[in-house]
């Protein structure tokens, strides 16, 4: 492993500089976890003995292959994973939290934790000595084995989690449960105490084991009277490390827990599975809860696996497959529904995946494939029409966009305000578009005569025409209400041009409907010197708009009042109703309504404008996009109002279903199939506050749910050594294999399946 961390100690020259005697203290903050290792590293070359590390936020790897025994290394904060890896000889004392597999394989020295410990602690330690204040997590000394003359010691001051001991070969685990707990001290799953026990010994203060917690090969001894002296001596040990009182530990009833029998050389090979389940298990990716969570259908997850392996160009080609807006869209304006769906906010807060989204603005082009003879037509420039024509193009067909607005973007360009997604950070995204290929003529109203003339020369049409009529309550005084869209419209015509006559707003308004475009409105009165105190917003139910925006907005002191109904428009404000017909009149001197729009789709043919709803939208199938009309398929806000992601990740659908229709091949809606919650585990993860990460690190946070990213912890957790992998394959020698499902349980993103052999 040390070919992959350069920062690991075996590879650290013999140090022959002078010793250091006066602390050496070193800032970790924003500092990634290999540059922390290597500076580490670089002031113990220099000599120092006594070495300082203040700020720690989630750096891995700290003190991994250290090896002079008289080192001391202070860390202040919440070191990250594989603190102490492969150490031999120094002593850590961590004034923090520690998290997953602390003195993972560590041959020799101390780590001392003044708080929590996380899963797989001491895992495959081998010698040295692991002292934790409080609680610990799962599987705390799995493969725990005894080398040579060494023998681990590892002391718990509080309770653990499931499988304590499991699989361990060698060494004394004690768990001193200081806080008397009655219950869970040791976990709760049966049969999970110490399974696979086949050397050492555990030792767990002042609780009565239940007989339904041991694991397979594990029992319970009386604890003989030669081992008290040894077991009082590692207490008394830890109690000086933090400042306790041993009597009272000491003073308590005891259960020791050994292997059931011994067994040869116990110490060199793997442990024997007792039996045979007829279990194999296979590797089965699934979608994640943030892909499936996400209506324009980024594979977050995915995305997160090439960060982590440090494949960024992958990563950006991963999102260019699903969507041209992955920069301006996810970044800005998406409602990121993919961090409400996100396993990680159970264990303190969701994946950043705006911030993410706004890291990478790249100008990377993704593939196109050869060129077809077909040509495809698209009417409407908006997110839906530019999506399936971005990935027509990427297809190889030759693809022109109609649309009666001056510039491409749809409600993107002229309607979402500038706040929320800049014009040049749009405009970038439209850019790549073009650059792929995508034919534009704008300034064209299609009319029915032009329709026809499209139908003609193009082998498939795509309608994607968007809404763009706004929708009035049917309410006396009408007259006096203001179309919403109209306004932003204006207002985003004249901060880019910075031409025409002023928009007037008026001192008070009262904005009706509250959803994302309503935001939208309210941003723009306050830019126009409206105050926020004097906008109030009425909607007939809780309002949709993105909730941190709308709390901003409330914040500043925008009124949003519901459910209210509006009953009447005057041309000095609205009469409103409550649900039980209580009237109130409301001063504006605008009214400006947000509740609708529908599509204008008077140039279909007549066979089209007979299917259409009461609403005006074209109905379309669940599954498909197209039309009775051979040659026609329709998307987007044409066929129902939705999110700006919904209609990216329609458009992307109507694209591959033309795309079949044309080769003459199948057409496969894309389906979900979405990991069961049952497989995911987000309980063993342990909590970060925010900023103990860096951004750029975000996917160390994301647990992969449904994702393998090669970490190969159920290649090392399988007591048997049955699993290897190469690359992404995996292979299974099934006559090692005991179908103990150990591998399985230790995949924290569920990809792994227990089937019959």
């Amino acid at each position: 492993m040390t070919g992959n961390y350069p920062f690991l100690g075996s590879s650290m020259p013999e140090n022959k500089a002078c010793p250091v005697k006066t602390p050496v203290e070193i800032d970790a903050r924003g500092i990634y976890y290999r540059q922390l290792n290597e500076k580490i590293l670089q002031v113990v070359e220099e000599g120092a003995r006594h070495v300082i590390v203040r700020n720690v936020r989630g750096q891995r790897y700290l003190a991994a292959g250290l090896s002079r025994e008289d080192l001391l290394l202070e860390i202040h904060g919440v070191p990250g994973e594989d603190l102490g890896f492969n150490m031999n000889g120094p002593t850590v004392k961590v004034f923090g939290h520690g998290q997953n597999a602390v003195a993972n394989t560590m041959d020799s020295g101390q780590i001392i934790i003044h708080g929590l410990g996380g899963d797989a602690l001491a895992y495959g330690m081998r010698g040295g000595k692991l002292f934790v204040r409080d609680d610990v997590g799962y599987r705390v000394g799995i493969h725990m084995k005894e080398y040579q003359e060494k023998i681990p010691l590892v002391v718990v001051g509080g309770t653990s989690g499931d499988y304590l001991g499991e699989y361990m070969a060698g060494g004394v685990l004690i768990l001193l449960n200081k806080d008397n707990e009655r219950d869970l001290v040791v976990g709760n799953a049966d049969r999970t105490l110490a399974t696979g026990i086949h050397g050492g010994v555990i030792y767990i203060y002042g609780y009565e084991v239940p007989s339904y917690l041991l694991g397979i090969g594990a029992v319970i001894r009386e604890v003989e009277p030669r081992e008290q002296e040894s077991i009082e001596k590692h207490v008394l040990e830890f109690c000086r490390h933090f400042a306790l009182e041993a009597p009272a530990l000491l003073d308590r009833s005891l259960v020791k827990i050994q292997p059931a029998g011994s067994r040869p050389f116990a110490k060199f090979y793997s442990p024997a599975y007792p039996v045979d389940t007829g279990l194999k298990p296979q590797w089965l990716e699934k979608t994640s809860p943030c892909e499936a969570s996400c209506p324009a259908g980024v594979p977050t997850s995915r995305f997160l696996r090439h960060l982590r392996h440090g494949e960024n160009e992958a990563a950006l080609a991963l999102l260019d497959e699903v969507t041209p807006f992955r920069y301006s869209c996810c970044g800005f304006i998406c409602p990121h529904l993919c961090m409400e769906g996100c396993t990680r906010s159970r264990v303190d807060f969701p994946v950043r995946t705006a911030d993410l989204a706004r890291r990478f603005k790249s100008e990377l082009l993704p593939s196109v494939e050869g060129p077809r003879p077909e040509k495809i037509a698209v009417v409407g420039a908006g997110p839906s029409g530019l999506s399936a024509a971005y990935q027509l193009v990427r297809k190889g067909y030759g693809v022109t966009v109609f649309d009666e607005a001056e510039h491409p973007g749809g409600k993107l360009y002229q309607v979402i305000s500038r706040t929320r997604l800049p014009l040049e950070d749009l405009e970038h995204d439209l850019a790549r578009i073009a650059k792929l290929g995508v034919r534009m003529e704008a300034g064209r109203r299609v009319d029915r005569e032009k329709f026809e003339e499209i139908l003609r020369d193009y082998d498939h049409v795509v309608v994607a025409v968007g809404a763009h009529r706004p929708v009035m309550p049917p309410v006396e005084g009408v007259e006096h209400l203001s179309p919403g869209l109209d306004f932003l419209k204006a207002y985003n015509r004249q901060k880019m041009s910075a031409e025409g006559p002023a928009l007037e707003t008026g001192d008070r308004v009262v904005v009706i409907g509250g959803g994302d475009a309503a935001v939208d409105g309210i941003e723009a009165l306050i830019d126009l010197g409206v105050k926020p105190g004097a906008i109030t917003v009425v909607d007939i139910q809780k309002p949709s708009a993105n909730p941190q925006e709308r709390r901003k907005l409330e914040q500043m002191g925008v009124l949003f009042r519901y459910p209210l109904f509006l009953q009447e428009a005057t041309s000095r404000g609205a009469w409103v109703a409550d649900g039980a017909g209580r009237r109130e009149f409301l001063p504006a001197d605008k009214i400006l309504v947000f509740i609708n729009e529908q599509p204008v789709l008077d140039f279909l043919p007549a066979e089209l404008q007979e299917q259409r709803d009461k609403r005006g939208f074209y109905p379309v199938k669940e599954d498909s996009f197209r039309t009775s009309h051979p040659k026609i398929s329709i998307v987007g806000d044409a066929c129902n109002m939705g999110l700006v992601t919904t209609n990216i990740g329609k458009g992307r659908q109507c694209a591959q279903e033309i795309h079949a229709v044309l080769q003459e091949e199948d057409y496969l809606p894309e389906s979900k199939d979405l990991v069961e919650p049952v497989c995911l585990h987000p309980e063993r993860a342990l909590p970060l506050a925010e900023g103990e990460l860096d951004i750029e690190e975000e996917y160390d946070r994301c647990l992969h749910c449904g994702i393998c990213v090669q970490c190969d912890s159920c290649v090392e957790a399988c007591p048997r050594q049955a699993l290897t992998r190469e690359n992404d394959q995996f292979e299974v020698d099934l006559s090692r294999c005991g179908g103990c499902g150990t591998c399985a349980a230790s995949c924290l993103g569920g990809v792994i399946r227990m089937v019959r052999k």
